[in-house]
């Protein structure tokens, strides 16, 4: 039962006790004048029982805006508490409740807002994806106007998503003045934002996460010294920041986003303090200091593998969790093992797309001598590879001798097997790695067998034929060399029919 039903039946039970009159209930906007209260003799809203304001505000801030504003209508309790209390003013095509294609959202917008103050507000979220046909010179007007109202002292999360197809300026002077300095989360979406020195300080914002916004990074350089207990940073398709400039008053910053910054050049990193970073894009120039803090890394981008074991052991030395995808890499013999090693690495994901022969990944296991988990995603495999593993004799496998990885307990490996080096890679791991528990083998696209649920979607695209091959394989080159200590768990494709 929602909260107006409940005070609907609060309402009947109060007239049967004789303790108030009838009552008409509105069903026109949100919150009209408060002087008509009365209309020829009968009350015409209801008055509340008598708690405590904190309560009704309580109750008040569960609610969505629609109902809070709703429930406005026909309590004066939840009307001052709608007007000077309501704390979480979220709005999108869901919560007031009009189709994505509703010409009236700004109206309705503009509408609620207009019964409530701005004071109290702690949460302001719009999402503007809905009005397609709003101009920009429009859609700035409304920004501002909203923005005004509910950017005070004291607001604490702001998140705008506006339209695709026509970046909105976001109006920084209403952050001015010490309004933005209760922030803690900023999210922007769509917009055109161009802080300056003059902003003021946002001395409070621990996350700030832009994502298609038109910032440079110059103007990025002006707004981020003066977040000074910034804790994450999160950048998305910002194609106009071309130089990424950390500074080290940044002490609390941990974790370090950047995806698909396109025209990005270079990452400059002074912050003493990130311990995780998440990377998508082309390569840039990474000078990121002496990054002692960093645990986590997780890269996809163009011919990276070979970067990451000849760079990465200096410049990221306590590395505990590594996922590279590398796409148009090309790996071979001549991928050599670094002279540097990640001595914390515990957990190492490589997803190549590329020409690789994997064998030669035995150089970047052994730079990890610490090395407990280990999962490797191969381009897709090829009926050729598999009919000539099945031909040949099982013991003309090579072997680069020399190398063991007593700490490695857990295997992974999808697309088993895409060719022979992959087959090879395997048997080296069997024969060099006492503590291994699990090894599992994937013969599909996944790590995991698809759901019982006959309605999901199965990811597999190898046929029968190949899966038959693959199972060969596996009983011809691998399965006599798992100890038994050791558990063995073939992924076999779904064959379930296609719906």
């Amino acid at each position: 039962m929602g909260q107006l039903d409940l005070m609907q039946q609060e309402r009947q039970i109060q007239i049967r006790d004789g303790s108030t009159s009838s009552l008409a209930i509105r069903n026109g906007p949100p919150c009209q004048e408060d002087d008509d209260n009365y209309h020829d003799g009968k009350i015409r809203e209801y008055s509340g029982t008598v708690l405590p304001e904190d309560i009704w505000c309580h109750i008040h801030s569960l609610m969505t805006p629609r109902d809070a504003a709703r429930a406005a209508c026909v309590s004066r309790a939840f009307r001052r508490s709608w007007r000077c209390y309501y704390p979480n003013l979220i709005f999108n095509s869901q919560t007031i409740g009009l189709s994505r294609d509703d010409m009236y959202f700004t109206h309705k917008v503009d509408q609620i807002l207009e019964q409530h103050s701005g004071i109290g507000v702690k949460t302001f979220e719009i999402d503007c994806s809905c009005c397609d046909k709003l101009k920009a010179y429009e859609a700035y007007e409304y920004l501002h106007r909203w923005l005004q109202k509910v950017v005070t002292p004291g607001i604490e999360k702001l998140t705008l998503v506006m339209r695709e197809k026509e970046a909105v300026y976001f109006p920084c002077p209403v952050l001015s003045n010490g309004n933005g300095s209760s922030i803690w989360y900023l999210h922007l979406v769509n917009c055109v934002f161009h802080p300056t020195v003059s902003l003021g300080c946002l001395g409070n914002l621990t996350v700030l996460h832009l994502e298609s916004v038109r910032i440079t990074g110059c103007e990025l350089g002006c707004l981020l010294p003066s977040c000074v207990v910034l804790e994450q940073l999160k950048l998305r398709r910002c194609y106009q920041i071309t130089f990424l400039k950390i500074p080290s008053r940044l002490q609390r910053l941990s974790y370090l986003q950047v995806l698909e910054c396109h025209r990005l050049q270079t990452i400059e990193n002074k912050a003493p303090n990130i311990n995780s970073f998440h990377f998508i894009g082309d390569r840039v120039e990474f000078l990121l200091g002496e990054s002692l803090r960093l645990k986590k890394l997780d890269v996809l981008c163009y011919l990276f593998l070979r970067y990451a074991l000849d760079e990465l052991p200096s410049i990221v030395p306590n590395l505990e969790t590594l996922s590279i995808h590398s796409w148009c890499e090309v790996v071979n013999t001549t991928l050599t093992l670094s002279p540097s090693k990640f001595l914390y690495l515990k957990y190492l994901s490589i997803y190549i797309n590329g020409s690789c022969d994997c064998l030669s990944l035995v150089y970047f296991l052994g730079a990890a001598p610490s090395l407990e988990t280990f999962k490797l995603r191969v381009p897709i495999q090829l009926l050729q590879s598999i009919d000539e593993l099945l031909s040949e004799d099982p013991s003309h496998l090579r072997q680069i001798p020399g190398y063991r990885h007593d700490k490695l307990r857990r295997v992974s490996i999808c697309r088993f097997p895409s060719s022979k080096s992959v087959v090879e890679l395997t048997s080296h791991i069997l024969e060099n790695s006492a503590s291994l528990e699990c090894l599992t083998l994937s013969t599909t696209n996944d790590s995991f067998r698809c759901s019982d649920d006959r309605s999901a979607k199965c990811s597999c695209s190898i046929g029968p034929m190949e899966a038959h091959k693959a199972a060969l394989v596996i009983e011809r080159y691998i399965r006599g060399k798992v100890p038994s200590t050791v558990q063995l768990d073939v992924v076999e494709p779904c064959m379930q029919p296609l719906p």
